[in-house]
């Protein structure tokens, strides 16, 4: 997950970074916003605690759950949409975080019990399109991806804070083949934000799509004619979040709303 931070200026960020520091290893009040209420620990980004995040993202997300959905946020990062969804689900409800970083698993996991939120389970893995070990890339704790599917594996990205691209080997599988392994209930709501790797995601979770039909909220990586082909072939109404217009319109960045066609 890829917060807003993520997107401003190098040098910016940089400084953002230093100037947060005390701040980013302890769990925060959240006065504004969608998360209003919650205490948070944010990492490498204090967007959040200041009710400046996706806003409209984070609306069109909570409009779709009810007490007792099952939600899966892939890409997790800290847990924000988690945290959001296990308040909106309630006890009756679950939410299954997948975020790969150690890191921010950790950070994800120690904001749910900070919340009591028990409903919050969080899995240290990626999902994908394959079932095994894959080169996982971070670049701080803002942004990270699978090897496999980033678009330019050799190119130098600055990092927040000064610090480098670090590779490390972590457990992917299909959410078609994990749901089969765990018996976990299946998802009526699957967020998506994984860096450039959602193609590789929506093509593990075809027979999910086929039985569950769960609504989406995936956010493209300059992938939008892939991610509409496959929502097209699984029978899916799609479109932008952040500017009304179909999916193959949508700016490289967007957010795509997708629910089964009626």
């Amino acid at each position: 997950m890829k917060l807003t931070g993520g997107r401003r200026h190098p040098r910016v960020r940089a400084l953002q970074h230093r100037l947060t520091a005390p701040a980013r290893h302890l769990p925060l009040p959240v006065l504004r916003g969608n998360g209003r209420g919650l205490r948070v620990q944010v990492g490498d980004s204090i967007m959040r605690v200041t009710g400046r995040g996706e806003l409209l993202v984070e609306q069109a997300y909570l409009d779709l759950l009810s007490p007792g959905d099952v939600v899966y946020d892939v890409g997790a990062n800290i847990g924000w949409y988690s945290l959001l969804a296990a308040r909106r689900v309630g006890p009756q409800g679950a939410v299954i975080a997948f975020e790969p970083s150690l890191e921010n698993a950790h950070i994800a996991q120690a904001n749910a019990a900070a919340n009591g939120m028990g409903n919050v389970t969080v899995v240290a893995g990626a999902l994908a399109d394959t079932d095994g070990w894959l080169s996982f890339v971070a670049e701080g704790s803002l942004e990270g991806r699978l090897e496999l599917y980033d678009p330019n594996p050799g190119a130098e990205r600055p990092a927040v804070g000064g610090r480098g691209r670090l590779r490390t080997l972590v457990p992917v599988a299909s959410l078609d083949s994990w749901l089969g392994l765990t018996g976990q209930p299946a998802p009526t709501l699957v967020k998506i934000d994984v860096e450039g790797a959602e193609v590789g995601v929506l093509r593990g979770m075809v027979n999910t799509l086929a039985s569950a039909r769960p609504s989406l909220i995936i956010e493209l990586h300059g992938t939008r004619e892939e991610v509409a082909d496959l929502l097209d072939a699984a029978g899916y109404e799609h479109r932008a979040i952040e500017v009304d217009v179909p999916t193959r319109q949508a700016p490289w960045w967007a957010h795509v709303l997708a629910r089964p066609a009626r």
